[in-house]
């Protein structure tokens, strides 16, 4: 069997690549390695999801762990539940950003941490692996999950009054389609929806991969705010009252040094991915912070995150960790953090991210088969297309490229102040990337 889990567990076509027997197997696999005697699990709005989460649920039951059903709830809502109640393991059923028809699992330990590549690996050596149970766990519901998630968020910003504040919420059709609206509203806010309902065919059709229905909406209202968010609700990205979208490390940058000084963080520093735009870094290298920079992925910002005592990190696609409050990326907590800011500020975005100028940055993404990425990437076409694009883009620029973890297709990145050099860059590279993989194809036939 390959190597099933990817940058956030395992995803794949829900009943063929994941099927509720692999979602079974990784349950009782998880049971196995990590012992828990009570797991949390829910899931976000996808058909699928009920029948991968009564497998995964059956499969850690099998192992004598007692399960609990949050239901429909945000992925980072079980990451809070997991860490703050009596939770040995948590267990999210999502594939996040992916289409409808995708769907995934992944896990959090105890601290609502998701697993490190070490831990995935002993939970997918052991699937193979022959199991008598001994005693059968209970798989129940919590019906105060979300309930109880809310809370917790409502407690992180306090007694904060958003009276007479117009906020446009799309929640992609996803998991804050229950928690969002009723989160704002709480705290005062006119709320307009888009993206509230969840039927199970049609997450991610708004939301943060598609950003334009926001946008007008938000126009045409005259609102003060949007805020998009995924699937899961790990991720949010946000629409000024220009309809300009904010992308996360552009928030992280400009709002860095204001939490600095209100003391909602302790030091001058920022964890970064690779893909942060160089802006951002320059902007905030200039206002005295250290920028440090990981792989691409949420749970890489979080782990360098806690080893550097860093309490602010992300990802421009809107994953973004508040370390005194949570471990992982919360589009629902992002969105609190936001608005008590600029509450503060005179709550005006596109004001408070004025000062980060971005540089230009064109993404091209190659189809590609799982089983082809790394071997084409190794290609010696390619690793010298690669080289000579790299030294064309010295000094004016740099390039990315790198497999997705949870797509098909090969993601090629590039940053500079010529958008036009830019474009040249990566047709030409992807056009070498297409050759070596239909020859790749011809091999293997």
């Amino acid at each position: 069997m390959g190597k099933l889990f990817g940058t956030d567990g395992v995803r794949g076509v829900a009943g063929r690549e994941l099927s509720p027997e692999l979602a079974f197997k990784l349950g009782r696999a998880a049971g196995r390695a990590f012992k828990p005697r009570k797991a949390l699990i829910g899931r976000d709005t996808r058909t699928s999801g009920p029948a991968l989460e009564a497998a995964c649920s059956a499969g850690l039951a099998e192992t004598g762990c007692d399960v609990h059903s949050a239901a429909i709830i945000p992925s980072p809502g079980v990451s809070h539940l997991v860490r703050l109640g009596d939770f040995d393991l948590g267990v999210v059923i999502s594939a996040s950003h992916n289409p409808p028809q995708d769907n995934g699992l992944k896990f959090y330990d105890s601290q609502g941490l998701k697993l490190s590549p070490a831990e995935e690996e002993t939970v997918e050596a052991l699937l193979g692996d022959r199991f008598r149970p001994e005693a059968l766990g209970n798989v129940s519901p919590w019906p105060r999950a979300r309930e109880e998630y809310l809370d917790f968020l409502l407690a992180r910003v306090g007694n904060l009054p958003l009276r007479g504040v117009h906020i446009v919420l799309d929640c992609a059709h996803g998991a804050t389609s229950l928690v969002a609206p009723e989160l704002f509203r709480e705290l005062g806010a006119l709320v307009t929806r888009v993206g509230c309902e969840p039927d199970g065919s049609r997450i991610n059709a708004t939301g943060v991969m598609n950003m334009e229905p926001l946008r007008a909406l938000v126009r045409a209202e005259g609102a003060d705010l949007g805020i998009a968010f995924d699937g899961d609700g790990d991720r949010a990205l946000f629409v000024d009252h220009r309809g300009s979208v904010v992308e996360g490390d552009r928030l992280i940058a400009a709002l860095a040094p204001h939490l600095l000084h209100w003391g909602e963080i302790k030091r001058p520093a920022v964890v970064f991915t690779v893909l942060a735009n160089m802006g951002a870094e320059e902007y905030l290298r200039g206002k005295g912070f250290q920028v440090l920079r990981v792989p691409v992925g949420d749970r890489n910002v979080s782990w360098r995150m806690v080893e550097e005592g860093v309490e602010l990190g992300g990802e421009p696609s809107g994953h973004i960790v508040f370390g005194r409050h949570a471990p992982t990326g919360d589009g629902l907590l992002t969105g609190l953090m936001l608005v008590k800011a600029l509450y503060r500020l005179g709550f005006d975005l596109s004001s408070l991210v004025a000062p980060v100028s971005l540089y230009p940055k064109l993404q091209l993404d190659v189809p590609a088969p799982e089983r082809a990425k790394q071997r084409v990437l190794e290609d010696p076409r390619v690793v010298a297309t690669i080289r000579e694009a790299e030294a064309g883009l010295r000094g004016k620029g740099r390039l990315i490229v790198r497999p997705s973890g949870t797509q098909p297709v090969i993601r090629l990145f590039a940053e500079g102040p010529d958008a036009a050099l830019l474009q040249e860059t990566l047709e030409k590279l992807a056009e070498v990337i297409k050759e070596a993989l239909a020859q790749d194809d011809e091999g293997e036939s």
